[in-house]
């Protein structure tokens, strides 16, 4: 049987198919793992990662049925080259060509674009989607780490982290404040200092032009910002933490980027302003259950800092690529 491949509008599908389509995966593929909720998978499809930029989507049926689906991310700002690709299969038509369809036919669209290599963030190892990326020559270019925070497990004291001294932390929601916009931008550099491993995805050179693109577009796709930053003497922001809240998922909280500039390192900057952060979302939002955040692996520092607030690891996985002609 050929698979119908097509080009869709996220926004315009079938919730409850793409559910039924993750929950099946989830049951042969991670067995052992929380299944995801209707809002994971509705958030998923319908509120993309907006500092990834435009969305494609792409699903393959069966006599009707959803067999699969493919959804891409096209960053800009220095990552014009690249294309972020997140693919599922149904068990039940797997071994089909289905996947290796849907990636011919967004590697062709993608191609037309100007996109030159596909990413793809998150894959398990040793699992069916890591042999079938192997399969199709994409090599591992980083590993990470997913740790989560469950706020039923964690004592709240150990959120009681002093400011060190000589800095004072300054926290805002949806947009940084103008006088300190400047200084924020610059600190934003600083996230580029992690280490990336071999993926193609290149730090974006921050502006504050930039900065106000994004913040518009996290509120009109119902993305709650907060930030706390650490102001030094000078009144400069030397360091921040981003986390974000969604309408969909009420009881589920994303740690973004936390950095800190290289001069004010070694102090506790980070597990100071993490520890802020999470006080005070468990203050506004007693609704919260929990939090999640990835960290490269290779940087074990911020690993441990997670560890220290409550955050336990809890999968690693891959970062896959390779270019898209031939694909």
């Amino acid at each position: 049987m050929t698979p119908e491949i097509r080009l869709v509008d996220p926004l315009a599908e079938d919730v409850d198919e793409h559910v039924e389509l993750h929950l099946a995966v989830s049951r042969v593929d991670y067995p052992n793992v929380a299944p995801p909720t209707r809002e994971t998978v509705q958030t998923r499809l319908r509120s993309p990662d907006i500092d990834l930029g435009e969305s494609l989507a792409w699903t393959a049926r069966v006599d009707g049925r959803l067999a699969g689906a493919l959804g891409t991310q096209l960053p800009v700002d220095g990552n014009e080259h690249l294309s972020m690709i997140r693919l599922v299969v149904h068990p039940d038509f797997r071994r089909q060509g289905i996947g290796s369809r849907l990636l011919h036919t967004a590697a062709e669209a993608l191609r037309a674009r100007g996109r030159v290599i596909g990413e793809v963030s998150r894959v398990e190892s040793n699992s069916p989607g890591s042999r079938f990326a192997a399969a199709l020559g994409f090599r591992t270019v980083n590993t990470s780490v997913f740790q989560l925070l469950e706020f039923a497990e964690v004592d709240p004291a150990i959120w009681e982290v002093p400011v060190p001294l000589g800095y004072r932390l300054v926290r805002w929601i949806g947009q940084a404040p103008e006088y300190l916009v400047e200084s924020y931008v610059r600190a934003r550099h600083a996230i580029g200092d992690a280490p990336p491993g071999e993926s193609a995805f290149r730090t974006p050179s921050w502006t504050v032009a930039r900065l106000r693109r994004l913040e518009a577009g996290y509120r009109s796709n119902g993305i709650e910002r907060r930030v706390v930053a650490a102001v030094d003497s000078d009144g400069d922001v030397v360091g921040i933490t981003e986390l974000d809240l969604q309408s969909l998922r009420p009881d589920l909280a994303a740690q973004r980027d936390t950095a800190v500039l290289a001069a004010h390192r070694g102090h506790g900057l980070g597990q100071a302003m993490k520890a802020a952060m999470l006080r005070w979302i468990t203050a506004d939002r007693p609704d919260l259950r929990r939090v999640w955040t990835s960290t490269a692996t290779a940087n074990q520092y911020m690993a441990d800092v997670n560890h220290r607030l409550g955050f336990a690891t809890v999968r690693r996985y891959s970062v896959v690529n390779r270019e898209l002609d031939g694909l």
